[in-house]
């Protein structure tokens, strides 16, 4: 089962749910991915609610390195 962000959006505090390997991807983050397995890297993602429709961004929480 592939990993889930959950974030509120600020706006309305809507909980919306997010595919990370999807927001990675959309984000050309795979191509990174050796880097991450030197040093961790925040990763900011701006997606759209999909209650109010505003746009929000959102940190998801670091887990470590396996």
């Amino acid at each position: 089962m592939p990993p889930f962000v959950n974030p509120k959006c600020p706006h309305c505090q809507h909980a919306n749910r997010y595919d990370l390997a999807e927001l990675r991807q959309k984000d050309g983050f795979a191509e990174k991915s050796l880097d991450r397995l030197v040093k961790p890297v925040e990763e900011e993602f701006v997606e759209t609610c999909a209650a109010c429709g505003k746009k929000f961004k959102f940190t998801p929480k670091a887990r470590p390195n396996v």
